[in-house]
């Protein structure tokens, strides 16, 4: 189909209609080698956007692309949408050359038009497909520069563009190369085996039958409130259990209120305890409940850390669980488990697996920590979002449902 369009002079040009694509891939950087192959290095992102597989099924990045073919008349070497985005991009916008007459610009729109908010998202998703695509290159050229064998220099930069760690990834191929022989199927297994002596799983903390007290430790801002939340309403739903919280976090504004209103929703005492005397009765007053879930206030120092821990401590027979976020990534999920390692917690719960961009990153903290994974939780929905994985579903959280071979 041709189209035209009316120059400053009044001649008109024809023009063609661009060629528009959509594309899936595992990866952003897959996504974007799809575009390349199909459409050449000239195309132009139209949009990208995030398909979700759900936890037991790999998502996908969908961009859709559009190439534009040259026009019969020769006319300003420039897509309607990037057009438009030099137009509002400001004063050097002014200094194009002037050699051909340009078609009429359309007037300068307000900031809050939808247009320019489009073109804003899809410079955000370019620039971050370029991130996902230089960081799995990146990654592939290290295992190369390693000297590894091609199927285990494959595994190390899929493990990698995951989100393991490079160095926990290159000790996992390396052991894996001990034991088994360099192809791609008894690799992979013995990768796998090792993962899934990382990732151990054990009983979901909504399933005790006795009396049980699970306190939750963790940074600010993973989720602690939330998990609770979701434990408390699957032993409600699953086991019938009856439900009292206990907060310690008096630190937070608002965090008393947030669990009070699922207290009230559940039907549950929710108590506040600000010191050792406070808990003591707290405790107390809960003595009827089979379940007992205390809240703790994020803290960043390692005093404020271990005191915190210490008190809960005092608790008979409690329960530690550290939350950490897996959309942190790996580096930052290594350090929040070696600030918290020496409170000795007995579970790890992660958290926010819908937001990380490499789930395979909680495997720096189950190695750090070395306890097992209690849950896990990949959004907001109490309490949809919260799981209790089998040591399979671990390792393929990590490696991948294709264990990590394209």
């Amino acid at each position: 189909m041709h189209g035209s369009v009316e120059n400053a002079a009044g001649a008109t040009q024809m023009t063609q209609q661009p060629m528009v694509r959509t594309f899936r891939a595992p990866d952003s950087a897959g996504a974007i080698a799809a575009v390349k192959a199909a459409l050449g290095p000239e195309a132009v992102i139209l949009s990208t956007r995030q398909v979700d597989g759900g936890l037991f099924r790999r998502p996908e990045v969908e961009i859709t692309a559009a190439l534009e073919p040259p026009a019969l008349v020769p006319v300003a070497p420039m897509s309607p949408i990037r057009a438009y985005a030099t137009a509002t991009s400001g004063p050097a916008a002014a200094s194009s050359p002037a050699a051909t007459p340009a078609p009429a610009l359309a007037p300068a729109r307000p900031v809050d038009d939808p247009l320019h908010d489009e073109v804003r998202m899809l410079r955000r998703s370019v620039e971050e497909a370029r991130r996902a695509l230089a960081s799995v290159t990146r990654e592939a050229r290290a295992g190369r520069e390693l000297q590894l064998p091609p199927a285990a220099a494959e595994i190390h930069a899929r493990l990698a563009g995951r989100g393991v760690e490079p160095a926990l990834a290159e000790s996992l191929v390396r052991s894996a190369l001990e034991v088994a022989t360099p192809l791609p199927a008894p690799l992979l297994a013995a990768v796998k085996d090792l993962l899934g002596e990382r990732l151990v799983p054990c009983r979901a903390p909504w399933l005790h039958e006795s009396r049980h007290v699970i306190a939750v430790v963790g940074p600010t801002g993973v989720g602690k409130t939330t998990t609770l939340a979701k434990i408390a309403a699957r032993a409600l739903l699953e086991t019938r259990q009856r439900i009292a919280f206990v907060t310690l976090d008096t630190y937070r504004i608002g965090a008393t209120e947030q669990l009070a209103r699922y207290g009230e929703i559940m039907g549950a005492p929710v108590l506040v305890a600000r010191d050792r005397g406070e808990l003591e009765g707290a405790l107390a007053r809960a003595s009827d409940a089979d379940l007992v879930l205390v809240d703790t206030a994020g803290r960043s120092s390692p005093e404020d850390v271990a005191r915190q821990a210490a008190l809960v401590r005092t608790i008979p027979r409690v329960q530690l669980h550290l939350v950490v976020s897996a959309a942190t990534g790996a580096y930052e999920l290594a350090a929040v488990a070696d600030r918290y390692r020496e409170l000795a917690p007995d579970r790890l719960v992660v958290t926010k697996l819908d937001e990380a961009a490499g789930p395979g990153g909680i495997l720096s903290a189950a190695a750090r920590v070395q306890r097992p994974i209690a849950c896990v939780a990949d959004g907001q929905r109490v309490p949809e979002d919260l799981h209790a994985l089998t040591g399979p579903a671990l390792v393929d959280l990590v490696a991948g449902e294709d264990g990590g071979i394209p």
